[in-house]
């Protein structure tokens, strides 16, 4: 690769290779023009994100922001000392030079802050759920409409180059027939509790209060029937579900153990479970149908042909399993590898993914979204779908009784239908918020 290597070359390579590769095999003798981003809420989640940021190549950090002054200290380290400290975010969306912002902080603060950023004139990556309250997220869809910024929401899955490849397997090429059934679980044993002073009990654990979150359904259910949503093409016409505080008696507010079936058009159900008292299913999700069952977790997928069903053509050259004694497909995402530019001019070659799926996401956002101006993998029409169908199954719960949704519910208002759309919800005193 010669010096001349320029910014178009850098932005068709990373485009090419996002989510698919490791960027160090480029060996950049120029680097691009830096990437000016923008952090808030560095907890657990954030600090964990920021260090895959910056791993992309050419993003640099302005502005990191925390009310938490250990968790704002230990990610300004992270950045190498180069970001400015906030504990006002929107002090941080004045500077100018911020092309991008990400947002890790607590369920309820969502809405409010990402709003703010598009209207600033950034980019936004925020993570999953989109919102506490569906007309927050709609509220969140109009600004992008408004502002002709993007907003990625951070359901990782959605760049999971085996996630990419079980898609094409189901819902292209129909290897499992008509699916007609999915179930889904997360089950952890532990109680999601962080042993904190007294004094931070409800900014550092507010997954706990039904002010902040959502609960088990927005942590970790939003990641499940975000792909029900995507592998199906469609959204749900109804939920009911139990759920309940019935293990741990500590104060909390939010429940401790959800079950919940979902009913999607064509009759198709979807059965999710997440518990914190025994983990030994873990997590990971089943679809099933006429043909065959696609078993999947983030890391390893398995087919599995009905006895009755023809095996596909090429299942003869593909690695098979033995799983209580039956015969598996082991999904092979290299079938879909993308051909990347070799060290010798005109040489390609084939690159086996080296990134996990949160920093396949992030590539997606810098190099795609924020470099490119184009839609991101998940965006704010995708985020809304999932988000209304998750608080929708809390509201089941809680009422325990069916939840009927109507397509009006999964979409929003344009513009040119909403009176007053410039007018910005407030986001609220500085001290409300919290670290995620």
């Amino acid at each position: 690769m010669n010096s001349s290597f320029t910014r178009r070359e850098f932005l068709a390579i990373s485009a090419a290779s996002l989510g698919t590769m490791s960027f160090a095999h480029l060996k950049l003798q120029k680097e691009p023009e830096p990437i000016v981003a923008g952090f808030i809420g560095t907890g657990a989640q954030g600090q964990m994100l920021l260090g895959k940021c910056l791993r992309v190549p050419g993003v640099r950090f302005a502005g990191i922001c925390d009310i938490y002054e250990p968790h704002l200290n230990k990610a300004l380290q992270v950045c190498g000392g180069t970001a400015k400290g906030y504990k006002d975010y929107r002090e941080m969306l004045d500077d100018k030079s911020i092309q991008a912002v990400l947002i890790a902080t607590p369920l309820y603060l969502h809405a409010p802050m990402a709003i703010a950023a598009l209207e600033a004139g950034k980019h936004v990556f925020c993570e999953k759920t989109m919102a506490r309250r569906p007309e927050q997220a709609k509220a969140m869809a109009r600004a992008v409409d408004r502002t002709r910024k993007w907003l990625q929401i951070g359901h990782q899955r959605r760049a999971s180059e085996l996630y990419q490849h079980a898609y094409d397997m189901v819902a292209k090429k129909k290897v499992l027939g008509t699916v007609t059934q999915i179930r889904a679980r997360w089950h952890r044993n532990g109680s999601w509790r962080r042993n904190v002073p007294p004094e931070y009990e409800r900014l550092l654990n507010w997954r706990l209060y039904d002010e902040y979150s959502g609960g088990l359904m927005a942590e970790l259910g939003s990641h499940q029937i975000h792909l029900v949503n995507w592998f199906t093409d469609s959204n749900p016409i109804a939920v009911t579900g139990f759920g309940g505080i019935d293990y741990w008696k500590d104060g909390r507010e939010v429940f401790d153990n959800v079950s919940v079936v979902y009913e999607y058009p064509n009759g198709l159900k979807v059965v999710y479970t997440s518990i914190t008292t025994n983990q030994f299913d873990g997590y990971g999700e089943h679809f099933m149908g006429d043909k065959g069952t696609l078993e999947i977790t983030v890391d390893k997928g398995l087919l599995f042909k009905e006895p009755a069903a023809e095996a596909p053509a090429w299942a003869s050259l593909a690695q098979k399993e033995q799983v209580e004694g039956k015969e598996a497909i082991v999904l092979d995402a290299s079938a879909t590898k993308k051909r990347v530019e070799g060290e010798k001019h005109g040489e390609s070659s084939l690159q086996k993914s080296t990134v996990d799926d949160y920093q396949s996401e992030l590539n997606d956002f810098f190099l795609k979204t924020v470099l490119r101006n184009e839609r991101p993998l998940c965006d704010h029409v995708e985020g809304l779908r999932t988000c209304v169908a998750i608080l929708g199954a809390n509201t089941a719960m809680e009422k325990r009784q069916r939840v009927d949704f109507s397509p009006a519910d999964f979409q929003y208002d344009t513009l040119a239908h909403v009176p007053g759309t410039q007018q910005v919800a407030a986001a609220g005193p500085r001290e409300r918020m919290s670290p995620r």
